[in-house]
């Protein structure tokens, strides 16, 4: 979950003596040690998301918009606390871009359970 080194000690022989080699791991084990960690580093892919052509139907249908959780008035100064994510039609505001909203201020009344347009905000 983030770390650059893993350190691990490695022995020929578990049976030799010393304590580190009881502890170690043998070359097989460093070799499965090796492939875990990338099957992890696969498992949680990367952090860039994008969205796959299978998937845009479904998201043009069901995707989040950004929508006023109450009714905000016009001129209003906007603050998280105004917003909700919601399937919205239309399709509003993506949520990833939220908080880009807050400190500007919308240009017409919007009532509660609207969702917030590119075109309302100043």
């Amino acid at each position: 979950m983030g770390a650059k080194v893993v350190e691990r000690h490695v022995t020929l022989d578990k049976t030799w003596k010393g304590n580190d080699h009881e502890a170690s791991l043998e070359p097989s084990e460093l070799a499965e040690l090796v492939r875990a960690i990338q099957l992890v580093e696969t498992a949680m892919g990367s952090p860039d998301k994008q969205m796959l052509p299978c998937e845009k139907t479904c998201h043009d249908k069901l995707g989040k918009s950004v929508i006023a959780k109450m009714a905000i008035p016009k001129e209003k100064v906007l603050s998280l606390g105004m917003f909700a994510v919601k399937v919205g039609e239309p399709k509003g505001i993506p949520p990833e871009h939220m908080q880009q909203l807050v400190g500007k201020k919308i240009k017409v009344d919007v009532e509660e359970d609207d969702s917030i347009l590119a075109d309302m905000i100043e």
